[in-house]
């Protein structure tokens, strides 16, 4: 992963890791409190060899340290425990007592640190305390075998705090664990995972140019709020399908030869019928006559998004006998936007769009319009979008981000390329503002254009050639783009 990949992630996953890491505190910070407190005392006891009197030779204090770290070993030994126990009268027997009782030699020197936990902090001093005086008994009694004497440097006070548990330490502990956890689970996720993500993911793997990146839309309640360049013209969302007009229309080179542009998607519900829709209104208001067909003879949508009759279109042109395209086709409500929608649901849509007739169709409608836009079925589920890309001018691919599967994508890409048609790029829906930054671009986009209730200009225009107006082949310019 580079550097822009992992901070997409962060962009996308800061809350998981912030609540993992808030989380991680609460639970170790809540669990800290209920857990029994343990008080550490400390008893020193000092090591030195039994001598003759006289002056205190190195040798000495050499073996004194030795000695030191013999007697470490017999502290905590059983018959030591057992008469401190009874000493002392500690409540553990000799197993438990083992557990508590620790003993240190710190280096190069002559000291032994005895060490106890208990519930409490006068149980601590007590145990320690008790565990090396019975030392100090033991070794007395002992004195005709062992060459050293052991006596007491300070004994154990009660301690003012437990050693723990200690609430804060593993409260910040606790949220560090639980951020890594998230973030090692976010990273393994992300690998796991091969959803388109980006448009520069996407045009690395595919090698296809993106024409726009358009945002996650606000909530919807209607079919014809997906028009976004129509009802929301100064948005960043309408500002998206202008460039995607501008893009498509130098990468086909849309003129006089080439007028039939194909939408389609790997898969249902990425975005095809809206990005059609829109980029129909954004070439309207640029000056193009525009016609919308709805190629999807299975599920079509055309109809709802520009709220026209549904009850004749495309299918009654192919299975009339003298089809009459202009009485089947519906003014729309937008600019220079003419809508054929799919009409009656055939038996048999891919032999319909495949016939002779569509072709004659298609003909009738590159005499009538300067840009045709076609709304397929999804490329891998039917047969019907590489029909129709065999008819068509130009392709474009629709794709959603964190929905649409590489794989897929990419599967689409080498299906519709045997089409041998021009592929004009992608376009990727609801991407995060801040895609490639757009965020920048975009605001500063904002102060421009026509205001709320004007008409948009559609901006820079390309010209764009139309169907000729004399038999001397003088081309009438028909709106620019």
């Amino acid at each position: 992963m580079d550097l822009a990949t992992l901070v997409r992630i962060g962009r996308r996953w800061w809350w998981l890791v912030l609540s993992a890491a808030v989380l991680g505190g609460l639970g170790a910070l809540l669990v800290s409190t209920r857990i029994v407190p343990s008080y550490e005392a400390r008893t020193t006891l000092l090591v030195i060899q039994r001598q003759n009197e006289g002056i205190v030779q190195l040798n000495d204090l050499q073996t004194a340290e030795r000695l030191a770290n013999t007697f470490s070993r017999l502290v905590t030994l059983r018959p030591v425990l057992d008469r401190a126990i009874q000493d002392g009268s500690l409540p553990f027997d000799a197993i438990e007592l083992e557990k508590r009782v620790g003993v240190t030699n710190p280096r190069g020197t002559q000291l032994l640190e005895v060490t106890a936990r208990a519930s409490n902090a006068e149980l601590a001093a007590r145990t320690a305390n008790t565990v090396a005086r019975a030392f100090i008994s033991s070794n007395e009694a002992s004195l005709t075998s062992r060459p050293g004497q052991v006596s007491v440097v300070e004994e154990a006070l009660p301690p003012e705090h437990p050693v723990s548990p200690r609430p804060l330490v593993n409260a910040a502990l606790g949220v560090v664990l639980l951020a890594l956890a998230a973030i090692a689970v976010i990273l393994a996720v992300d690998y796991l995972d091969d959803t388109v993500k980006s448009g520069d993911d996407a045009v690395e793997r595919t090698g296809l140019p993106i024409l726009a990146r358009i945002e996650q839309f606000g909530r919807l309640h209607d079919a014809r709020e997906q028009l976004q360049a129509a009802n929301r013209p100064r948005s960043t969302i309408a500002e998206a399908y202008r460039a995607a007009r501008t893009n498509l229309s130098y990468a086909i080179d849309l003129g006089r030869d080439r007028r039939l542009v194909l939408v389609t998607s790997p898969g249902p519900g990425e975005g095809k019928t809206t990005t059609t829709a829109n980029l129909a209104v954004v070439f309207g208001l640029a000056g193009h006559r525009v016609c919308v067909m709805d190629t999807d003879l299975r599920r079509p949508t055309i109809h709802k998004v520009f709220g026209v009759d549904n009850s004749k279109g495309l299918t009654t042109l192919l299975l009339a006998r003298e089809p009459d395209i202009d009485r089947t086709l519906t003014r729309s409500l937008y600019t220079n936007v003419s809508v054929l929608p799919s009409g009656p649901l055939p038996p048999n849509p891919s032999e319909l769009l495949g016939s002779a007739r569509m072709q004659e169709i298609l003909d009738g409608l590159r005499e009538r319009f300067d840009v045709v836009l076609m709304d397929s079925p999804p490329a891998l589920v039917v047969t019907d979008a590489s029909v129709l890309g065999m008819l068509a001018d130009g392709l474009v691919i629709v794709a959603r981000a964190g929905k649409t599967r590489m794989g897929e994508l990419r599967a689409t890409v080498t299906e519709l390329a045997q089409t041998g048609r021009p592929m004009a790029g992608l376009m990727l829906n609801r991407v995060s503002t801040r895609d490639a930054g757009y965020y920048y671009y975009y605001q500063y986009g904002r102060g421009y254009g026509p205001k709320e209730g004007e008409q948009d200009s559609g901006g820079p225009r390309l010209r764009l050639q139309s169907r000729t107006s004399s038999a001397t082949g003088d081309a009438e310019p028909t709106g620019t783009d």
